[in-house]
């Protein structure tokens, strides 16, 4: 039904942009509209990640900034209101509009577009292998040891839980080979024990088990976003026989928030527990397309400007540029913004994928050309893991599909794309040697939520 004024709408709410105030509530409701008017029916399907993305940084941010400057909210936090959708540059609204349509629509063709999203279409039936207990046990004992080693190579459980927000920000660098090896072993092990608990007759000593995993797996990573991602890793083999729909939408939503919630009150110790911080905070946090409307207003559209960044960082690591040589964007315009944080901390505040295309590419005049790329890339990852069911990419292409939100903050090639590959091939071998032991089983036809 939404597809029938889908162009209508979209013109109109174009127009709203470029001539009313408030121009991002009608980006927001392009944002919604496309979504629904185009809906994915696969819960892993890279649309939902960036819906998810643009829900939060543009819908959820814009939206109550939007309903408190209405109701003449007066802001709470001691720093008071830090973003002001309302002031944004009409160029920063529309090129953050072709972003999000020219990823949506491409990732909607890789990813197979209407034969893979159409109703009706003919059950896909998922398979996976039985995997082997003793790898599995092995994967988990190893992903605990690095998680000790590390706490207690960075400064000891007894500093982590006295004071876990400070030693969390500033006594883990140093050790970010360590950190690079954790990630990997223990996605590979919450992925097999997800699938160990799919089979299980009996499931609650795995499930048991997999709790006690997430928060050690978690306490070193910040809780908030790690604890997410294994959730998911872990309800992999539940969520991909379910056929997407926008019901879980709502119950993901509530599922993210409450998470979120609670994994702020751990990092911050309690400070955003009143509601009126938190949402305050929402807004603040996700400030992205803020610290953007500054850059163009600033700056001219430019091309290549930060491009070479990429190589910085190996420069670093063997000598060749120095320590203070810019390696990332995100690293660059803190220190010209926000220069206490990053020399002070060694914190960044991240800037979004439209500031690189932004001083890159022109903005909007050749930014969809690399967007097309990236997206085939990640069109080609989803058909091989989710349509194909090769087992072993699954955790691979999840990792990839979660970092899509890290991407859409950041940049198209980070200096980590290195380190990221070699932990892909790492969750795949772990993979590839678990569930190769064991015959095929199918899981069931997809389900409709």
């Amino acid at each position: 039904m939404f597809r029938i004024y889908f162009i209508p709408a979209l013109i109109t709410l174009n127009l709203l942009i470029g001539f009313a105030p408030w121009g991002g509530v009608s980006l927001a409701l392009i944002i919604v509209l496309t979504y629904l008017a185009f809906p994915p029916d696969r819960v892993f399907h890279p649309n939902n990640m960036l819906f998810a993305y643009y829900g939060l940084y543009v819908v959820v941010s814009c939206g109550l900034n939007f309903i408190l400057s209405m109701i003449g909210w007066e802001y709470q936090l001691p720093w008071g209101q830090t973003v002001f959708w309302d002031t944004f540059a009409t160029y920063t609204l529309y090129q953050i509009e072709v972003t999000y349509l020219v990823l949506y629509f491409a990732l909607y063709f890789f990813c197979g577009g209407a034969k893979s999203s159409a109703v009706g279409q003919p059950s896909v039936k998922l398979e996976i292998a039985e995997v082997s207990p003793p790898i599995v046990y092995a994967t988990i004992g190893i992903s605990i040891f690095l998680v000790v080693w590390f706490i207690q190579a960075t400064a000891g459980i007894g500093q982590w839980l006295s004071d876990y927000s400070e030693t969390y920000l500033s006594k883990r660098e140093g050790y970010g080979l360590l950190n690079v090896a954790i990630a990997p072993v223990g996605t590979a092990a919450v992925f097999l024990l997800g699938v160990m608990t799919y089979h299980a007759q009996r499931k609650g000593r795995l499930v048991l088990l997999f709790l006690a995993l997430l928060i050690i797996l978690s306490f070193q990573a910040g809780f908030k976003s790690r604890l997410i991602v294994l959730i998911m890793i872990y309800l992999a083999p539940y969520l991909m026989k379910l056929r997407f729909s926008l019901k879980w939408v709502g119950r993901l939503a509530v599922i993210f928030f409450v998470l979120l919630y609670l994994g702020t009150l751990i990092r911050t110790g309690g400070f955003y527990a009143s509601p009126a911080f938190f949402m305050e905070m929402l807004i603040g946090y996700f400030n992205t397309y803020q610290l953007h409307d500054w850059i163009v207003g600033t700056r001219n559209p430019d091309w290549f400007t930060t491009s070479y960044q990429v190589l910085i960082k190996p420069l670093q690591i063997f000598g060749y540029a120095g320590v203070d040589d810019d390696f990332d964007i995100s690293v660059m315009l803190t220190k010209e913004f926000f220069p206490e944080q990053w020399y002070r901390e060694h914190a960044t505040q991240q800037w979004p994928l439209e500031t690189e295309l932004y001083l890159n590419y022109y903005g909007i005049l050749l930014e969809p050309l690399p967007l097309i790329i990236y997206a085939s890339v990640i069109g080609w990852l989803f058909r091989r893991a989710i349509i194909r069911m090769n087992l072993p990419m699954i955790p691979v292409f999840l990792l990839e599909f979660l970092r899509m939100f890290s991407m859409l903050r950041g940049t198209l090639i980070p200096w980590e794309l290195p380190i990221y590959i070699l932990q892909y091939l790492l969750v795949y071998a772990i993979c590839r040697l678990a569930l190769t032991g064991g015959g095929v089983r199918a899981i069931s036809q997809y389900q409709h939520a």
